[in-house]
């Protein structure tokens, strides 16, 4: 069947019944021979009385003019047929941010709505069902609206905010340039989006308040503390209630309105005994924000074995080290994470042992200081210090090696360089005298170390206890090798995840708000919580609907159906008919060839 590019033409069929009533209120003139003139004033009598419906007269003039409504009404709408070789590549593209999971039920029922709209019955389609999670699979591809819409339950929106061009790209690469490529999100975007993909916003205003944000404070003395900010993100006072939960007993819900836009803090210490709680507000439209799992986080201790204090420099090393937080002091140097010592060891240096090592205090009285420009390699220990202020002098030369990694060059000398052994232990060499230097005073320095002893502590395995985002990255010291058991991470929703060992840069916080632990074998390795913390997700004040469908169906029209190819023998028949139109009604009067006063035709 054809389909008309211009349907609002078909209103001149209403021609049709207009030439039919002007034919039956038409009368045909009758040739009436008469003796006398008087009979004409009583023919023109009632023809004064107007045209009467008669009885339709079927003529060659009410055929061709219903032949022109037709042929002018066809032409005017446009009539267009899909080619032979047409055939339908439509890629919906769904926005996979969290925000869209306020709006599913309306994504879902557009995904029908575009589908029938753009495939008509019986065609031949090529059918891409993506989400803007470039690390997610497709989700469908076929030639099946049904088995298309079947597969939106695999859909997760579930990021932050991000990028949609690089799924847009992917989608244009399986349609082709005369594809259609739909983005289904819920708000208009500011700019067209890319590869001449077209936007579809099923959003709507809506109300929301969730958490906002949360810090743990460990005062000195006492439990510990945890503040958790609660936003309304809508135009209007909201009302509704907040309780928190632990090991299953639930305290008693507390009301709690904010006005348009306000932020506030709550905070509480957790219970003695329970390292863990989940903190709940009154279901919305947007239930990521809802729910507030927390633990009481506590990083993997750094066992670090000093020297012996009995030296100025050594008893300033001492103080340096005592003052960096989740550190302990291992008086067996063999049991140690990080050994610190001076120069030279009293015992050779292992090559599996983590060191960080200074150089004595030089033995000659006033030893010169260095001098020469300060520069800094490119490194993460050094990354954005600033060393120009730095003051050292000569001490004890400590010996290089082949491996040492200079971080920090004085001039020609080395003043800072990284070991790492074929074991695997790394090891900081400071080459100047700390005691006659001012870098205990730098900030530079502290967090040199500081850096140091983190890169340690993340490659320590051990059990550690922590707060994650949602879908945030995990980074877990674990064993390795092809005899090690694979990771098992396990969620207080049910879910339990594999993972092999070489496959571990994978693993990130579950994408669900809810507390999860991961062990390797019989060993823990992390007890943690995940939470939402995108305010910018949860903000559905900007949510607006848009539709671009139109003109993606116009466009299509455009790619896959072709005109009328007869159009001008139409126009050409049009013509014919209505010449004939005119030559078959045209009056004809009869002449007589002689005058006779008493005969009249009428």
């Amino acid at each position: 069947m054809p389909s008309f590019t211009y349907p609002l033409a078909l209103w001149a069929l209403l021609g049709i019944p207009v030439v039919l009533a002007i034919h039956f209120l038409q009368r045909r003139s009758r040739r009436v021979t008469v003796t006398t003139l008087f009979l004409l004033q009583q023919l023109q009598r009632e023809s004064e009385k107007g045209n009467r419906i008669e009885k339709l007269r079927f003529s060659v003039p009410l055929w061709l003019q219903l032949l022109m409504v037709l042929l002018l009404t066809w032409m005017l709408a446009g009539p267009q047929w899909l080619r032979n070789d047409a055939v339908h590549r439509i890629a919906l593209v769904l926005d996979s941010s969290a925000s869209m999971q306020a709006f599913r039920p309306a994504a879902e029922k557009a995904v029908s709505e575009t589908l029938a709209t753009l495939v008509p019955a019986g065609a031949r389609a090529e059918l891409t069902l993506l989400s803007t999670d470039v690390t997610a699979p497709s989700l469908y591809y076929g030639n099946s609206a049904s088995e298309l819409v079947a597969t939106l339950s695999q859909w997760q929106p579930r990021l932050g905010t991000h990028e949609f061009t690089p799924a847009l790209r992917s989608a244009r690469s399986l349609t082709g340039p005369q594809g259609a490529v739909l983005l289904i999100t819920d708000h208009p975007l500011p700019t067209a989006p890319a590869f001449g993909a077209k936007v579809l916003s099923i959003g709507q205003e809506t109300a929301n308040v969730g958490w906002a944000g949360v810090t743990l404070e460990t005062p000195e003395s006492g439990p510990t503390l945890w503040r958790a900010l609660v936003r309304n993100y809508s135009t209007s006072p909201q009302t509704g209630d907040w309780w928190a939960e632990t090991e299953g007993q639930a305290s008693t819900p507390i009301s709690l309105t904010l006005a348009p836009g306000e932020t506030r803090t709550l905070s509480a210490p957790f219970l003695e005994g329970a390292p863990s709680l989940t903190l709940h507000l009154t279901k919305d439209a947007f239930t990521l924000d809802d729910h507030l799992p927390l633990v009481h986080s506590r990083p993997k201790l750094l066992s670090l074995h000093l020297p012996v204090a009995k030296e100025e420099a050594t008893r300033e090393l001492v103080d340096l080290f005592g003052r960096f937080a989740d550190t302990v002091i291992q008086k067996q140097a063999s049991q140690a994470d990080v050994q610190v010592i001076m120069w030279p060891p009293s015992l050779a240096l292992e090559a599996t042992q983590h060191a960080c090592l200074f150089s004595t205090p030089s033995k000659v009285a006033n030893p010169p200081a260095l001098r020469g420009m300060i520069v800094a390699e490119v490194h993460p220990l050094t990354e954005g210090l600033n060393w120009q202020s730095l003051l050292a002098r000569e001490g004890m030369v400590m010996p290089r090696d082949s491996r040492d990694r200079v971080l920090l060059w004085q001039g020609e000398r080395p003043l800072i360089s990284l070991r790492e052994t074929p074991a695997g232990a790394r090891q900081l060499f400071c080459h100047f005298d700390l005691a006659n230097s001012n870098a205990r005073k730098l900030p530079a320095m502290a967090v040199l170390l500081h850096r140091f002893l983190e890169m340690i502590r993340q490659e320590k395995i051990a059990p550690e206890t922590t707060n994650y985002d949602l879908r945030q990255r995990l980074t877990v010291a674990h064993q390795r090798g092809e005899m090690a058991a694979p990771l098992i991470l396990k969620t207080s929703n049910g879910l339990t995840e594999s993972v092999a060992p070489h496959q571990a840069h994978l693993l990130r916080a579950p994408a669900m708000p809810c507390h999860f632990t991961l062990t390797q074998g019989e060993s823990p390795l992390l007890n943690a919580a995940a939470h939402f913390a995108d305010t910018r997700e949860a903000d559905l004040s900007a949510a607006k609907p848009y539709d671009e469908r139109a003109q993606l169906e116009m466009e299509q029209v455009a790619t896959l159906q072709e005109s009328d190819p007869r159009w001008r023998l139409w126009t050409l028949v049009l013509l014919a008919a209505l010449l004939g139109s005119w030559w078959w009604g045209r009056e004809k009067v009869a002449v007589s060839p002689a005058f006779k006063p008493h005969l009249n035709q009428v």
